[in-house]
């Protein structure tokens, strides 16, 4: 069953901040921020475009990092800085005509 409910999944939505990151920001003395980025979500994620699915990002931080991590990983759905992540997740699904259980 569970499966045969994945074969359905064509787009993965995950926020950045404690998932893809290990949760801690680090600001130099410039206010530069940084982030640190598990190497193995990064291999997941390009596993799952090369099988020809979309992968994108909704955080509720906006980053530079996040954005060079994105273009490193080809990630071309990022939204950053959003509050009302349910409320950007459903304008996403209508801009690319997804239902619910089509992503996860």
């Amino acid at each position: 069953m569970l499966p045969q409910l994945a074969q359905r999944i064509e787009l993965l939505l995950s926020d950045v901040d404690g998932v893809l990151t290990d949760g801690g920001v680090i600001f130099d003395n410039q206010g530069v921020e940084s982030k640190r980025f598990h190497i193995r979500d990064g291999l997941g994620i390009k596993l799952w475009q090369q099988a020809g699915h979309r992968f994108g990002l909704v955080t509720g931080r906006a980053s530079q990092v996040v954005r060079i991590r994105a273009t490193e990983l080809g990630i071309d759905l990022v939204r950053q800085g959003v509050d009302d992540k349910l409320t950007m997740v459903q304008q996403l699904l209508a801009e690319l005509g997804l239902r619910p259980e089509q992503v996860a």
